[in-house]
Parts: C-alpha cells; structure tokens; sequence
C-alpha cells in the first residue's frame, strides 16, 4: 500500500492510515474511553481491513496492546492539540517523540514511486508500524486541514471545498448533531 493512500474505515475516509489507528474508539462525545476492539485481533482486522496491515499478523498480546494504546493516546494529544492551534502537552509529545525515535533507529529504507520513505525494521513490529505512520502524517505539509469532529474525538483529513467539514462523518457524527439540535430547538420553543 502506498504510504499516503486514502484509507476507508466504517464509512469514514479519515484521508491518512495513521488517523485510522488514531480513530478506534468509539466515543459518542469527547471521551475516548471505548475502544472499537475488544482485543488484539479485532484490532489487527480493523487495521488489515483498512489496508493500513497486511493481512495474517499474529494479534498483539495484552502488553502490546496496552503499548499500542499508549501510543494512540498520545498521538491523538499531539495531533488534536496540533489542529485545535494549541501546543501539545509535553508528556505526550515526549512519548511519541520517543517512539518515533526507537522506529526510525530501527526502520529501513524503502523505494517507491512517490520516493523513499521508512519501513519498520526487523525488531520494530506493528508498534513502530504505529510510530513510524504517525512520523509520516506529521510531516504532511497539509497539516493544516486536520480538525477534530466537532460531535467526538476523531481527527480527518479535510480537502473538500468550501469552509470545511465539521465532523468525521455524516452517518456517524454529521446527523447525530443536527437530531440533537433539532431536538433542543423544538424543546425550547413555547
């Protein structure tokens, strides 16, 4: 797969395999506490099923994934901290930094149409699969067309025309929001 191919998963085009790993929660609302997985092997399908894995990796154990989650937290600090224009909180820059660093000491190069770019190495396994597409999207020049939904905590890319989208996903976010406000206006009048 190639490194920035727009990726779908569940009816959403978050425009970048990265934001795919970021976006497995479920949320409804600004939480992050549900998972979209209950283990490492649905988590691996999701992944596979958005191309962002080839298929037939082993699932991470529990410790893995509790790794793996670190690291999606984190991501998701810095990268909403980056599109909210808000500096990102150091503990977490620091982690991601770290795990950047461990998968690029590790990574090895690939040629490819569109240029080189990092591969994980013999050692790094899906967690620097993880850091390394995450290094990948946050030198993106298009940073500036990453916001968060405005109804949960899930980042996109937006290169749509106009003045933007304001959530991940009409079926998901888009028409939660509009019965909500729909709701609260017919409440309110006499």
């Amino acid at each position: 797969m190639d490194r920035m191919q727009t990726i779908k998963v569940s009816g959403m085009t978050p425009g970048h395999p990265a934001l795919a790993f970021l976006n497995t929660v479920t949320d409804d609302g600004k939480t992050r506490k549900h998972d979209s997985f209950a283990d490492g092997a649905e988590f691996i399908a999701i992944l596979e099923d958005a191309g962002f894995v080839p298929r037939g990796l082993p699932p991470p154990g529990p410790g893995q994934m509790t790794a793996i989650k670190g690291l999606r937290e984190a991501g998701h600090a810095v990268l909403s901290a980056m599109a909210a224009g808000r500096r990102p909180g150091r503990e977490e820059a620091l982690t991601l930094e770290a795990a950047i660093k461990s998968a690029v000491q590790d990574a090895s190069f690939a040629l490819g149409a569109k240029g080189v770019h990092l591969m994980p190495g013999p050692l790094g396994g899906l967690y620097d699969h993880l850091a390394l597409a995450l290094f990948d999207l946050m030198q993106r020049t298009d940073l500036d067309r990453l916001p968060e939904c405005g109804r949960c905590t899930h980042l996109f890319l937006d290169h749509g025309r106009g003045p933007g989208r304001r959530w991940c996903s009409m079926a998901r976010c888009g028409n939660r929001a509009k019965v909500e406000s729909f709701r609260a206006r017919h409440r309110a009048a006499p």
